[in-house]
């Protein structure tokens, strides 16, 4: 069916610069709700599509860099040309160089960290090899990637890397064009997607069809249960330390002039698994509740032999670790790191995300020059000393486990809770990552005389314990996210008091 309207579309026209846009806007008034339209994902690989087959690809853009391509927009025939109809190269070389046009070419593939449930359910038996692979974050993980050729300027114009898109298009197989090619070389095919249309995907929630409640019920005992089960499941029953969890994973970027950033979580005095392999209970609970969540294993081997950040080799940008959507969450385990020397290419990692925790950028390394992007990245450090090794984090909360309890178990080991409460608590997470709040006047002045009382209570003792602006700012911001938690718009007395509490009781604990 897709193919005879697109025909119908691509029929005789006199203006061919019109054509790509008159093509997208008909795909997306067609097809406004994009659940109609097969996924395409690990569960439902390309090879579990037919060829010229509609599909929608939720993807990060992985490489903007590839040259644009040229395509015969007005056939000989006199019908426009484009999306797979005819292929340029089967035509003569007798054509009109006017009739010439550019699509844009980029590279994508599968969401880093994309949770289980956000992705939809297909044939797994399905084996996928995917091509590239070295365009993906993370080494040795199952994805999908595309190439996919845009024909419609005003769906290319503001793409870049790392942005999280939906394109809707027909699934070929075609050459992969690169400009060090040799005519002489074996061309591979890889799949390629001629995109109709896209869709801006939200970063904080990826499903295609996942709903954001206005007003959750109990929505303060909801999220009173969503932390007893996060201390319960993974962090041997400590409510503090799942509170901050909490908050960093709702945590984003409010402003960059000034900087207002995620503050960055260390949860010291976290136990080493008996197996350096094991994954943390706390990463597996979180995929739970979390559209995003990646999980990076600090290792000698993987500071040394890895990389953090993108590079281009051969013209060819290769991924790193750090190379995930905004809205994503990381956890650092730090806990495998064994005795050894840390190489230049792992102290170029450390600073990788260091910069990523301080200044929310990442560098993008080519031959003779970087660029630098703006991330928007939460992080959460396991270290099993008293603070990190590698990293100076916002917060540092020492993790409160006397007894035996097992942190490594896994995801099949969780109990999950009865009806829909992980749903709800999916809706809690998803509301307050979208969620603003703000501070008026009147809570605003408390706030200060709060400060200006308590500075004064502590500027003639300890001075350990003296009251800081750092303090204060550290404070102002958790306050902020436990009205984003409890899906409010304003910061009240009663979530200062709060924020001031749960201040209090960590830095007791230090």
């Amino acid at each position: 069916m897709t193919d005879s309207v697109l025909s119908v579309l691509l029929g005789p026209a006199d203006d061919i610069d019109s054509v790509p846009q008159k093509v997208a806007d008909h795909f997306s008034q067609l097809y406004q709700d994009v659940t109609q339209i097969p996924l395409l994902s690990v569960h439902n690989p390309p090879e579990a599509f037919p060829h010229r087959a509609l599909v929608a690809f939720r993807a990060l853009v992985q490489d903007t860099s590839p040259s644009p391509e040229i395509y015969l927009a007005r056939r000989p025939n006199g019908h426009c040309g484009g999306w797979g109809i005819a292929d340029t190269r089967d035509i003569s070389d007798n054509v009109n160089y006017s009739d010439l046009r550019e699509i844009t070419v980029i590279w994508a593939v599968s969401i880093p960290g994309e949770s289980p449930w956000c992705s939809a359910e297909g044939l797994a038996h399905l084996s996928h090899n995917p091509p590239r692979p070295h365009k993906y974050p993370l080494p040795g993980s199952p994805h999908i990637g595309v190439q996919v050729k845009i024909y419609d300027p005003r769906l290319a114009q503001g793409l870049k890397a790392s942005d999280i898109c939906t394109f809707v298009g027909i699934l070929t197989k075609e050459p992969l064009y690169s400009e060090d090619l040799d005519s002489s070389e074996s061309i591979d095919l890889v799949p390629t997607l001629h995109v109709l249309f896209t869709r801006k995907t939200p970063p904080t929630i990826t499903p295609r069809n996942f709903p954001i409640e206005p007003s959750l019920p109990n929505l303060r005992a909801t999220r009173d249960k969503l932390v007893t089960w996060i201390a319960k499941e993974a962090l041997d029953g400590d409510k503090d330390a799942a509170k901050w969890v909490l908050l960093s994973a709702i945590a984003k970027t409010q402003s960059r002039t000034p900087p207002i950033y995620p503050p960055s979580l260390t949860l010291s005095s976290f136990p080493a698994p008996s197996d350096p392999s094991a994954t943390p209970t706390l990463y597996h609970v979180l995929s739970l509740i979390l559209p995003i969540i990646n999980i990076l294993p600090l290792t000698l081997g993987t500071l040394n032999k890895t990389s953090f950040s993108p590079e281009s080799k051969n013209e060819d940008l290769h991924s790193g670790w750090l190379q995930v959507p905004h809205g994503s969450l990381y956890l650092l385990t730090e806990t495998g790191v064994m005795e050894g020397i840390v190489l230049d290419k792992g102290i170029q990692n450390l600073r990788a995300v260091q910069g990523a925790i301080t200044g929310q950028t990442l560098d993008y390394i080519f031959p003779f020059s970087r660029f630098t992007f703006q991330t928007d990245i939460s992080f959460v450090i396991l270290t099993g000393g008293k603070k990190s090794a590698f990293f100076q984090t916002s917060v540092n909360v020492p993790l409160d486990s006397g007894r035996d309890y097992d942190f490594y178990k896994p995801l099949d080991k969780i109990n999950l809770p009865e009806g829909d409460l992980l749903d709800h608590w999916r809706n809690l997470v998803g509301g307050s990552k979208i969620g603003t709040v703000t501070i008026n006047d009147e809570v605003a002045q408390y706030i200060q005389d709060d400060f200006v009382k308590e500075r004064k209570a502590t500027g003639s003792g300890d001075k350990d314990l003296a009251i800081t602006s750092d303090d204060l700012i550290r404070c102002m911001m958790t306050a902020r996210l436990l009205a984003l938690s409890y899906h409010e718009s304003l910061v009240t007395k009663d979530v200062w008091e709060e924020a001031k509490a749960l201040e209090a009781r960590r830095k007791a604990r230090s």
